[in-house]
């Protein structure tokens, strides 16, 4: 019986998933501003990831990074060159960063973001500088089809793993039952 449920739950995890493999794209931020200001639009989707690093070696300089969308704002911690560390490799300061790492939410990120650098010199903000990127929806394989694909009624991959998948239950089912009717038999 054990046999079959691991047999049944390894059928399961064979069934396929449609998503997309999630991307993470790096801006530098060094004095001349964000590199690329602008990320290319169908780079990312929502639930995809942009790590901002300070790499503006001015003297005392910090950078926030502001993100918009829709009047809606987030701001990263204060963004420094680089943090002390100890003997060991460790940061002495555990507040001290140099990126900021952002996720674009899965569900509500899709539109036009727009970004703001903000580099302060001595706590005195020196210049800012703005880029942007256009977040796309992550949209799955049955809600791209398009209703040609609809009417045609063909089987998808997902029909046929799954039709798979069952009649390989099927399989392992009649074949546990007769090793199990053998068992029986050969114990009397």
């Amino acid at each position: 019986m054990r046999i079959l449920a691991v047999t049944i739950g390894l059928v399961m995890l064979a069934s396929p998933v449609v998503g997309h493999e999630l991307l993470i794209y790096t801006v530098i931020v060094n004095s001349e501003g964000g590199q690329p200001a602008d990320i290319p639009n169908g780079t990312l989707k929502e639930g995809d990831s942009a790590w901002f690093w300070m790499k503006d070696t001015t003297e005392n300089a910090t950078l926030v990074v502001e993100l918009e969308k829709d009047g809606a704002k987030v701001r990263s911690p204060v963004l420094q060159f680089e943090c002390e560390l100890d003997d060991n490799g460790t940061r002495v300061d555990d507040d001290c960063t140099n990126r900021y790492d952002f996720v674009f939410n899965q569900y509500t990120s899709a539109g036009l973001w727009n970004f703001t650098f903000m580099t302060y010199v001595n706590d005195s903000l020196e210049k800012t500088s703005n880029g942007s990127v256009y977040i796309q929806e992550d949209l799955h394989e049955e809600e791209i089809l398009d209703e040609a694909s609809k009417e045609d009624k063909k089987i998808s991959k997902q029909a046929i793993a799954g039709i798979v998948a069952l009649i390989s239950l099927c399989a392992i089912a009649i074949i546990l039952s007769q090793n199990e009717a053998e068992v029986l038999i050969e114990e009397e």
